[in-house]
C-alpha cells in the first residue's frame, strides 16, 4: 500500500478517555476493551456528538510498554465519568497518513510518518494517535487516520 503523508496543523480535540500502559501485542485486546468502558460511560448522558475513536499513545518505555489514551472523540469537552476522563488530541503541527487496509497492517502507515517526517525536516515528539473512521462493509476495511505531533527539525 502506498501512502500520501501530509504536514497539517490540528487543533485539540476533546476526548473521553481511559488510560491504559500496554505492549504493543496485546494492544488490540486493550484497545477494544477500553472502548466498550468509554462508549458505555458516554451512554450514561447527553455529551454531544462522537467524530471517531481514538489510541493517543504518549511515549513509550525502555521495556517497549506504550503509555496510551484510548477513547472517543467529542464535539465538546467531557466532563468525565468514573474512570472515564477528559482529555483532548493535541494541537499544533502533525504528520498524517491515512491507512485504508487491514487493522493489523497499519505499521505500514506510521512508518510512512516517521519517514515523511525526516523527509520533511521535521522532527517528532513521540507523540502519535489513531483516529478510527467508520467501518466499510462492502470494503471490509476502517480507516485510520494517522498522526505524529510534529517540531521544525
Amino acid at each position: 500500500m502506498s501512502y500520501d503523508p501530509v504536514i497539517t496543523t490540528v487543533a485539540a480535540q476533546p476526548l473521553a478517555a481511559v488510560t491504559a500502559r500496554v505492549r504493543p501485542e496485546h494492544m488490540g485486546a486493550v484497545v477494544f476493551k477500553a472502548l466498550d468502558s468509554v462508549h458505555a460511560a458516554l451512554r450514561t448522558g447527553d455529551y454531544g456528538p462522537y467524530w471517531g475513536d481514538v489510541v493517543l499513545c504518549e511515549g513509550e518505555d525502555d521495556n517497549g510498554v506504550l503509555d496510551l489514551r484510548i477513547g472517543v472523540g467529542l464535539a465538546r469537552p467531557f466532563p468525565g465519568v468514573g474512570a472515564v476522563a477528559p482529555w483532548s488530541t493535541p494541537a499544533g503541527e502533525a504528520v498524517q497518513v491515512t491507512h485504508t487496509g487491514a487493522w493489523s497492517q497499519r505499521g505500514a502507515a506510521h512508518a510512512a510518518a516517521r519517514d515523511a517526517a525526516a523527509h520533511m525536516g521535521r522532527d517528532l515528539t513521540g507523540v502519535h494517535w489513531e483516529v478510527y473512521g467508520a467501518f466499510d462493509l462492502a470494503a471490509r476495511t476502517r480507516p485510520t487516520d494517522v498522526f505524529y505531533e510534529a517540531t521544525h527539525g
